[in-house]
């Protein structure tokens, strides 16, 4: 998305030229006018109102052109019916179907949404099913072969026109309030889910000012907890930045949790520190750089709980995963100011000393559930809240 504060890079990479006259007039409106966006409140609107119009303009052409792509994997998965694939095989598969979910190039309004969704759960659990080196032959089922194979895109959808084509109305005089039939017909582009139960706990996430905050007891396995959700966003295709700022990169510990959470084939899409050369700009120059980034811990950056908010708003296409520490009294260092900012809330809960036992409970999902436990050790959804007891 470009803003204010990224715009100068990010106009690069559109041919201004190619734009409507409207969209070039704000351009040159918004170099002229930019020293005065703080200053002046009708500078600050009439920027804010081109950069919204501007950015749902390329949303737009994106999506033109993007047309096509949901059509293209099913064809593929239709071709591997009947041939029989290794592990590494359905791996890339999948891999490259949620990079072209992540780049928008598949939507979630796309008419054959339950298609691509059926394909990756199902490859996904085939996925999971088949140890390394083995493999399995693919059998689409008659029914559904019959569904992928006869399908026609329309330019419709369901009889219904594309609303996306529709003309916007301008609101009547400047307002703080626009019209709800201003607002996007189509879910976001920028909606997308983790694989396997991670993605069950936190349900259909969205790309814009995505942030989540771990907090919980000491010992409870907020860190470990970390490290599965970097490998989760990995596999997605998504590039990592872990500041370990608890524990040293060198450390054994951080060898430990790579091999145990992190997927080979994931480790080179995430990388990590342990030194803040800058202060609190470390953490915002790699927010440019980084489609996630993961704080462990915020207290050890020495600021104020405000700025979360602001790094998240600054940076509205980067996720961030916030690690937070509680005090002896069981609160938030620092202020619960962030646990009302952030889209998830995570509590670590550490049931006993074994660890195997302890969970992880979304305490606030704007975008799923709340009150599902998540066990850290098996990577898996509790089932009716059941933990494990001791033979002895």
């Amino acid at each position: 998305m470009i803003s204010v504060t990224n715009y100068e890079s990010s106009i690069k990479s559109v041919n201004l030229s190619k734009l409507p006259k409207v969209f070039q007039e704000g351009h040159d409106f918004l170099i002229e006018a930019r020293d005065w966006y703080e200053k002046d409140k009708t500078v600050k609107e009439s920027i804010d109102l081109y950069l919204t119009r501007l950015n749902e303009h390329l949303r737009q052409k994106r999506r033109r052109s993007n047309d096509g792509q949901d059509v293209s994997f099913i064809t593929r998965f239709v071709k591997l019916n009947n041939k029989t694939l290794t592990r590494e095989e359905i791996g890339r598969f999948i891999q490259s179907l949620q990079r072209a979910i992540i780049k928008k190039q598949i939507r979630k309004s796309s008419l054959y949404a339950r298609h691509i969704e059926k394909i990756q759960d199902k490859l996904i659990t085939q996925y999971n099913r088949l140890g390394e080196g083995k493999e399995i032959k693919i059998q689409i089922g008659k029914d559904w072969l019959a569904e992928l194979t006869a399908f026609h895109k329309p330019n419709t959808l369901d009889g219904i026109p594309d609303a996306s084509a529709a003309k916007i109305k301008s609101p009547k005089n400047s307002s703080i309030f626009e019209s709800m039939d201003h607002i996007q017909s189509d879910p976001s582009e920028d909606s997308f889910k983790l694989p396997g139960d991670l993605g069950k706990l936190l349900g259909d996430l969205e790309r814009f000012e995505l942030a989540i905050t771990l907090e919980g007891d000491q010992g409870g396995g907020k860190t470990r907890f970390g490290y599965q959700l970097a490998d989760a966003f990995a596999a997605l295709g998504n590039k990592i930045a872990i500041f370990s700022l608890e524990i040293g990169k060198r450390s054994d510990l951080i060898r430990r949790m790579r091999e145990e959470y992190v997927h080979p084939s994931n480790q080179d899409k995430i990388f990590i520190t342990d030194q803040l050369p800058d202060g609190f700009e470390t953490i915002r120059n790699s927010a440019k750089d980084f489609d996630v980034v993961i704080i462990d811990s915020w207290n050890k950056l020495n600021v104020h709980s405000s700025l979360f908010d602001k790094l998240r708003k600054e940076f509205p296409e980067t996720i961030f995963i916030v690690i937070f520490q509680r005090t002896t009294q069981g609160t938030i260092r620092g202020g619960t100011a962030p646990l009302f900012d952030a889209g998830i809330n995570l509590e670590v809960v550490k049931v006993d000393d074994t660890f195997r036992n302890n969970y992880a409970v979304a305490t606030k999902n704007r975008y799923g559930e709340t009150g599902l436990q998540y066990n850290i050790h098996s990577r898996e959804l509790l089932k009716e809240n059941l933990i494990e007891v001791d033979d002895e």
